[in-house]
């Protein structure tokens, strides 16, 4: 498979972010909390919405179905734009939009591109009755009625039977984000406070050997990502007041749509370790993009935020990305440097395990993260080691869609 040309890791910068929250005392939709989180993101890059020649976003919130989106945010905003689009991608999608508006940078379609996502799933619709209608094999798996954790419930199982992890090494995963999420004031599982493998341990099964601590939980209410990117040398023009963070590699990679499909893989031109496997994901692929794009290594890395929607997943994509060697991310759970006050801190806002999934725009919430942390402004507890460059990665789909990018302070 081909790689993508280095010089991409130099030619855009994120100038301006912005974020917006809702909850049941709060009440906003999709469109209200792009909205404001949109002209967030144009004051803090100093830019007027009339210079922005591409808006992207990832897939229609689940809080509003309507097709096509983006073009129903565009006209929201009276903003005439060169293109938009969707990127479709899953969850992968949102994060994912970093990258691509490089490229339109790099080739020149675009000096301004707006990247935004927002969702507010528990506001709007039955969360519990939102199962694996969409993400479960039509054919092979959705007849038999699984829920969402029980399709991801497989993988568990088998990482379990390869690297011998048990269920208290899960629990351990589940303590550590919700670390993070009682200091994050717009975290879902902040009112729980601290637990412990007991506490986990103690929680009723969701489907086997996944407990309900083990598991992501809907919400906060709603949530809203903006990013403004643009050219390195219009970010570096900026002035003094401007916080760019530079996009220095990033890398994508889809590899099934459902999981049956997925472990009946034989043959792949995207290293997955021996086939048929499930232990390994589409992440190393994107991860290797992006950090031959940085002309960095997984040891340069600061801080990651994750897609860990369950303690296992997230004990995969350490590995995946290149942070444990495979099977042996437990060590690095172990290490304490990922808790509060380590020196390579992981879902500084307790990750989609803690700080809850409000809907897709929950790859916008670790974007969001990222670029606070990067700059010092949490709005949750501050890393310790005080990160200059991050590894930001999004999962979509079972197991299905990877993006990773890493943000820098600094240019190349």
């Amino acid at each position: 498979m081909k790689s993508l040309d280095r010089s991409l890791g130099r030619v855009a910068a994120v100038l301006g972010m912005g974020d917006a929250y809702a909850d049941k005392q709060n009440v906003k939709d999709p469109l209200q909390l792009a909205t404001e989180a949109t002209w967030a993101a144009l004051r803090d890059a100093g830019i007027r919405k009339d210079e922005v020649d591409i808006l992207l976003t990832g897939r229609s919130p689940w809080a509003d179905r309507r097709p096509q989106w983006n073009n129903i945010f565009a006209s929201h905003l009276q903003m005439p734009v060169r293109m938009t689009t969707e990127l479709t991608f899953h969850g992968a999608g949102v994060n994912a939009m970093l990258g691509q508006a490089a490229l339109a940078i790099a080739a020149g379609a675009a000096d301004v591109v707006l990247c935004v996502q927002a969702d507010a799933v528990e506001l709007f619709i039955d969360a519990t009755a939102v199962g694996a209608a969409t993400d479960a094999c039509p054919q092979f798996e959705f007849p038999y009625g699984p829920t969402i954790p029980t399709i991801y419930a497989q993988l568990a199982c088998r990482y379990m039977h390869e690297f011998g992890v048990t269920e208290e090494d899960f629990a351990e995963v589940a303590v550590q984000r919700q670390e993070w999420a009682v200091h994050h004031p717009k975290a879902a599982k902040r009112r729980h406070g601290l637990i412990t493998v007991d506490d986990v341990m103690r929680s009723p099964y969701i489907s086997s050997p996944l407990r309900r601590w083990m598991c992501a939980t809907w919400g906060p209410g709603g949530t809203a990502g903006a990013f403004v990117v643009t050219s390195a040398e219009r970010a570096k023009r900026a002035g003094q007041t401007a916080r760019p963070l530079y996009i220095r590699g990033f890398g994508t990679c889809t590899t099934h749509e459902y999981l049956c499909e997925r472990i009946n893989l034989r043959r792949s031109t995207v290293p997955l370790g021996p086939l048929p496997a499930i232990t390994t994901t589409g992440a190393a692929h994107a991860a290797r993009e992006a950090y031959a794009m940085a002309d960095m290594t997984p040891a340069d890395m600061q801080m990651a935020q994750l897609a860990g929607n369950f303690s296992h997943t997230v004990l995969v994509q350490l590995e995946d990305l290149g942070f444990a060697p495979k099977g042996r991310a437990m060590d690095l759970v172990r290490s304490g440097r990922m808790r509060p006050g380590g020196d390579f801190p992981v879902d500084t806002n307790g990750g989609w395990m803690g700080f809850g999934q409000p809907g897709i725009s929950v790859a916008a919430d670790s974007l969001v993260e990222t670029v606070r942390q990067l700059r010092g402004e949490p709005l949750g507890l501050k890393a310790a080691n005080a990160p200059k460059r991050a590894m930001t990665y999004s999962a979509g789909g079972m197991l299905a869609c990877h993006s990773a990018v890493i943000l820098d302070t600094e240019a190349a």
